[in-house]
């Protein structure tokens, strides 16, 4: 982003540049992930599988919650997936009614694979910079991740 020593860039001007950066960047990503091995699956399905090998032993409930889909749609989402063997469900030792997900060899080699080509095609793109500008991106990036949590945490306090 163009910084004009005279005028001072306002939150407002950088909130436009996330909002034009994000969205274009993450479907770019999204399908970079998906070409390959995940390619029959469906966005939503990509999500919770990301989010129960983030979160091994995960239920149901966060799962919904992570997707924003209601527990009988998410129900069926895992459903399908058991039935593609990419997760399994596994029922909890102490509380009978909870069960576990958990990502299968299948599962776990399919985000490997996605993850794989995804970080080659970004790599690829990222080599342009040199070593100052990719730690400024870098840090960047980390500040923008660290106020979003922090956003996020006082607003769950709320």
């Amino acid at each position: 982003m163009y910084h004009d020593p005279v005028t001072e860039t306002t939150p407002d001007q950088v909130a436009t540049v996330i909002l034009e950066t994000i969205p274009p960047t993450m479907r770019a990503i999204r399908e970079q992930m998906r070409s390959g091995r995940a390619a029959s699956l469906t966005v939503a399905q990509f999500r919770l599988l990301r989010f129960v090998g983030r979160h091994p032993g995960t239920s149901l409930s966060p799962v919904a919650e992570h997707l924003g889909a209601t527990l009988p749609a998410a129900s069926q989402m895992v459903e399908r997936l058991v039935r593609a063997a990419l997760v399994t469900r596994v029922q909890h030792l102490q509380e009978r009614r909870r069960v576990e997900l958990r990502l299968t060899e299948a599962g776990d080699a399919t985000l490997a694979e996605c993850d794989a080509r995804t970080r080659a095609w970004l790599c690829e793109r990222l080599s342009e910079l040199d070593g100052a500008e990719l730690d400024r991106l870098a840090g960047t990036l980390r500040e923008l991740r660290a106020l979003l949590a922090e956003i996020g945490a006082s607003g769950a306090a709320r």
